[in-house]
């Protein structure tokens, strides 16, 4: 029955019809690699006739030569040519073999793909080695083509992106560059930007900030921190104040403030800031900058303090050239007044010669003359103290001796303006010059009696440790508490404004200061205020008597 079929299909049907008809391109070569037949689809396709192709060896068609020169080509021809057994294929992978152009336009680009088979020429059964090689054709060109477009659109997105990757990152670069170079310009500035956020609490900011700050650029920073530790508490307030009130009114806010650090240099900041806002109208964080003013705040206050200074010193000029006139005044007449007291009572004592009045002229004489001595020796002293030839001569002395001496002597004075002195002294024995502890304890014996119109002067003494506490006490006008920095000020007379015009050169009491220095002691003044009296005191050194070989 199949070979009745057989028969049927050789005798009806004509196999190069066929073959020649089919649609897909076939060579078909011989055992020597010979064309021996191409149907019209493989003529057509490469445009040539069949005398121009059969015949041909396989290695003399363009198409083969073209592929021949592919290093696959190469190995997929000696593959089928030497290797390709019945039954089985083998494929070239796509290559380009350009056609011949159409007059005189470019070559027509092709892309092709070639699969070989081998078949016997006769039935297995007929006793012939011999075979075909049928090669199909495949016009890759379209697929190629697409192919081709589909490659040059990746490569030229990928060249896009490439570009845009490019440019961002030299934007990038820019940006980085110009980041750097403004935050050099802000550290040289000493300027510190910053970012508050409102909900944590923290702040974020540059380093110079910190370093404004008085922190490490490892320390982390809070709004709490800042208002808590950093700020200097005088300015705490007012800081929050202005910058709540500047993000109430939607404003900018700017404050200055000293920090509080352990850096050893005093840092002050003008902080200016304002806040970001939601479309809502919530506070979405508040940013600013700082910057370092210590050098301009330190100029500031300089200037503030050489102000101050300056207007001190022209006040303690004006009054010291005030005191001067006065002193002039008060030397004047001071020194007019013993003079024409001895003028007048020597002209009477011409006049006259009853015994009873010489006895009054005598003692109004001797009165006024020592009067005019103190007055000439608190001078001379003053001159020796400013140029610095004051010295004293360290002894041993008695001091309560000396005291009571002096208060005996000025008793009568005392007792006839009607105040009674009452003195309480122990005995205390220390070393210094005793004509100027005279004069200390005179002065300020007398100083007490012209400013005390009646009741008590306390004069009292007593030892405490390894010192002398002197003390007088009166009852008379008082002190100010606003002059007792004065009191023991050169040509200052600082009771004159309660006391009115009271007689003396205003040098007593700065007498009484320099020569205890003198002596290695310290003076004090004390006065609850005008009418309520005052006290002075003196603490001296005590030293025994054989010390004072180590006293210079």
């Amino acid at each position: 029955m199949n070979e009745n079929n057989t028969s049927i299909s050789a005798g009806s049907v004509d196999p190069g019809y066929l073959f020649a008809q089919l649609t897909d391109a076939y060579l078909v070569f011989d055992a020597d690699a010979v064309a021996v037949f191409a149907n019209r689809t493989y003529l057509r396709l490469f445009d040539r006739s069949a005398e121009d192709t059969i015949g041909q060896a396989i290695h003399a068609l363009p198409e083969f030569a073209a592929l021949a020169n592919e290093p696959h080509g190469s190995a997929w021809l000696s593959e089928i040519l030497e290797n390709l057994g019945i039954d089985r294929t083998c494929s070239t992978e796509s290559f380009r073999f350009d056609l011949p152009p159409v007059e005189k336009d470019k070559p027509r680009r092709r892309f092709w793909k070639f699969k070989a088979s081998r078949i016997p020429e006769q039935p297995a059964d007929s006793g012939s080695n011999r075979t075909f090689l049928i090669i199909r054709v495949s016009d890759m060109t379209a697929r190629a083509e697409r192919e081709i477009a589909t490659q040059r659109e990746k490569a030229r997105l990928r060249s896009q992106a490439q570009l845009r990757q490019i440019v961002a990152d030299e934007t990038a670069a820019r940006l980085r560059a110009q980041q750097e170079q403004f935050a050099v310009a802000l550290a040289f500035a000493k300027v510190g930007a910053w970012e508050l956020d409102p909900i944590s609490g923290e702040i974020t900011c540059t380093d110079q900030c910190k370093i404004n700050l008085g922190l490490t650029t490892d320390d982390t920073l809070s709004e709490e921190r800042l208002f808590t530790e950093l700020i200097a508490p005088e300015f705490r307030t007012e800081a929050r104040s202005r910058m709540e009130s500047a993000l109430a009114e939607r404003r900018h806010f700017e404050t200055e403030y000293r920090v509080t650090s352990v850096h050893p240099v005093e840092r002050w900041l003008l902080v200016r800031g304002q806040g970001q806002f939601e479309a809502d109208g919530t506070l979405k964080a508040i940013l600013g900058f700082t910057i370092d003013i210590t050098a301009r705040k330190r100029a500031e206050l300089e200037q503030q303090r050489q102000t101050v200074v300056e207007r001190e010193a022209r006040e303690e000029s004006d009054r010291y050239a005030l005191a001067m006139d006065h002193f002039v005044s008060a030397v004047t007449h001071e020194l007019r007044s013993p003079l024409s007291a001895i003028t007048s009572w020597a002209a009477l004592l011409a006049r006259t010669r009853d015994v009873a009045f010489l006895d009054q002229a005598a003692g109004a004489l001797q009165r006024n003359a020592r009067q005019l001595s103190l007055m000439v020796d608190d001078l001379l002293d003053t001159g020796a103290i400013v140029s610095g030839k004051l010295s004293v001569n360290r002894v041993p002395v008695a001091f309560d001796v000396l005291v009571d001496e002096v208060v005996g002597d000025m008793r009568w004075e005392a007792e006839r303006k009607g105040i009674s002195i009452v003195s309480a002294l122990e005995p205390c024995l220390l070393t210094g010059d005793e004509a100027r502890l005279k004069q200390v304890v005179w002065n300020l014996l007398s100083n007490a009696i012209k400013f005390t119109q009646e009741g008590t002067i306390t004069v009292a003494l007593r030892k405490h440790g390894d010192h002398a506490v002197f003390t007088v006490q009166d009852t008379g006008c008082g002190i100010e508490a606003s002059a007792l920095p004065r009191v023991f000020d050169r040509f200052q007379q600082v009771r004159s404004d309660v006391a009115g015009r009271i007689g003396g050169l205003g040098l007593g009491l700065w007498l009484v200061r320099n020569l205890v220095n003198m002596h290695e002691g310290t003076v004090a003044v004390e006065s609850e205020g005008p009418g309520r009296g005052s006290v002075f005191q003196v603490t001296l050194p005590l030293r025994l008597p054989d010390e004072l070989a180590n006293v210079a």
